[in-house]
């Protein structure tokens, strides 16, 4: 249904709710009206709750979230709930910070909490469905630090071995750790999943059945120890792309360093084909698959 028809009924039932409470409240004798002006007012709060979910799926804003098994025909325990939900909710927090300040040790805090929005909208139908709202709005960078987020966490849960290393680091280890708990608190419980998030131009989707989450835990696992170091890094820039990287040709080869949210604005300021002096976090992981060191780095400051 589109989103005109959604708020033109939202607001006929309010209407009807609000002359149906007015002859209530006129005639406190008939108890029918009364009841049927209680139900009035939940039919018009259900279909703005649905016209407000709508919203949000066309703004980019909306994340569903399938648990299906025997034990999610339309409800959830709530300790299985908690279970998966608090390390989800922890791992786009952490991957939030990460994206923004390029740091995984510091603690989330009210900061990103207030701009990710995250929240609860409702529950619907076919198995369990929760849907999960948040706010897309920019920050003074022009960028949507949830919608950053949730690109990068989708990224990870679906990236083949080959990009894995690069997903992991783009969330930061800490971010993957929870989402790895999720997972498996999805398998504790007997559960398959299906996340989806609607964004602006395209459609999301991780299908987390058995064999799909015994991959993901694998490959998180493998990418829980890395070796982290600082050095600086000369070349000249050849490439500045939209998704956070900028590639510097150096002695050596073609460097590829992802930069946080926070040195956009420098990076910014960076000419292709001039030199720079960069000092980065390079982080080393052993690809268990390939049997070979991977390196990921990130921007930490531009020198000259």
């Amino acid at each position: 249904m589109s989103i005109d028809f959604l708020k033109q009924h939202a607001q006929t039932l309010s209407e009807f709710a609000e002359d149906t409470a007015a002859r209530a409240a006129q005639n406190p004798q008939d108890p029918w009206l009364a009841i049927a002006a209680d139900n009035q007012q939940q039919a018009a709060s259900d279909a703005l709750q649905h016209l407000s979910i709508a919203y949000a799926e066309e703004a980019g804003e909306l994340v569903d979230l399938r648990l299906m098994g025997p034990r999610a025909n339309g409800s959830i325990s709530l300790d299985a709930f908690i279970k998966i939900a608090d390390p989800l909710s922890k791992a786009w927090k952490a991957a939030a910070y990460r994206i923004r300040h390029g740091i995984s040790e510091g603690r989330a805090g009210k900061e990103i909490a207030d701009v990710l929005n995250l929240k609860l909208a409702g529950i619907a139908s076919g198995s369990t469905r929760v849907l999960i709202t948040g706010s897309s709005t920019p920050d003074l960078s022009g960028e949507s630090l949830l919608q950053s987020t949730l690109q990068q966490t989708f990224r990870l849960l679906t990236a083949k071995n080959e990009e894995f290393y690069d997903a992991v680091d783009a969330v930061g280890g800490k971010a993957a750790h929870y989402l790895g708990d999720a997972i498996k608190e999805i398998e504790a419980a007997g559960m398959s999943a299906e996340f989806t998030w609607h964004a602006l131009h395209e459609q999301y989707s991780w299908y987390g059945n058995s064999t799909e989450i015994e991959r993901i835990k694998s490959l998180i696992a493998a990418a829980t120890k890395p070796e982290s170091y600082e050095e600086e890094i000369t070349g000249d820039v050849s490439g500045i792309t939209d998704t956070g990287k900028l590639e510097l040709r150096t002695a050596t080869g073609k460097v590829l360093i992802r930069f946080p949210l926070d040195l956009m604005e420098k990076v910014q300021h960076l000419s292709i084909a001039k030199h720079a002096s960069l000092r980065v976090s390079t982080t080393k992981y052993w690809d268990v698959v390939g049997r070979k060191d991977v390196f990921q780095r990130l921007l930490i400051d531009i020198l000259s």
